[in-house]
């Protein structure tokens, strides 16, 4: 019997067309978003409080409507891990991100660096941060070796590095941990 590879999470449907529509825009209310995806407004709610225990999406900002205050919800750092792995555009998601988490620049490296790495490495960062629920330097650089054993173009390592290049602070942190690596390779290559 052939397995047929995995395309898609265990998400219900509504939730996951609520994420890729808050990927690909501002933060939105229940019923902008509801509007959005041409959906019902209770089931919307249901899906809405299961993506916020879930910790995919959480309230950002409020708006004001005849008097009444509305949250606004956008996607957490799962949440776009996930919408990165369901094929949002990147550049949207860091427009919005770079609004809601201007601080964040690891997860600003990350919208860019990893859909440059492939589907595999969104599968391996989305994992990682199930997990654990964050993403350190040493995944980082294990997502980059892993798809170095997959078919990672020259054009991909250069696009990879130019993107590494514009975050310093990753670029140092990720050209330590490589001559590590490579120090304890040379160290085991040693002993046998």
């Amino acid at each position: 019997m052939i397995m047929r590879e995995r395309k898609e999470h265990s998400f219900p449907p509504l939730q996951k067309r609520i994420i890729l529509y808050l990927a690909q825009s501002k933060p939105q209310t229940i019923n902008q978003t509801k509007k959005g995806i041409s959906g019902h407004y209770k089931s919307s709610w249901i899906a809405f409080k299961s993506l916020k225990e879930k910790g995919l999406i959480k309230e950002t900002t409020s708006k004001n409507y005849r008097g009444r205050q509305y949250p606004c919800f956008w996607l957490t750092e799962l949440g776009i891990f996930l919408a990165l792995c369901e094929r949002a555009k990147s550049e949207v998601l860091l427009k919005t991100a770079l609004k809601i988490y201007p601080e964040n620049r690891d997860l600003q490296f990350l919208i860019e660096a990893i859909p440059i790495l492939g589907k595999h490495a969104f599968e391996l960062l989305y994992q990682v941060v199930l997990t654990k629920g964050e993403i350190e330097q040493r995944d980082i650089t294990s997502i980059f070796a892993a798809q170095m054993q997959e078919k990672f173009t020259p054009k991909q390592k250069r696009q990879f590095i130019t993107v590494l290049k514009k975050y310093p602070e990753q670029y140092q942190r990720f050209v330590n941990t490589i001559n590590q690596i490579h120090k304890d390779l040379r160290e085991l290559s040693d002993l046998l």
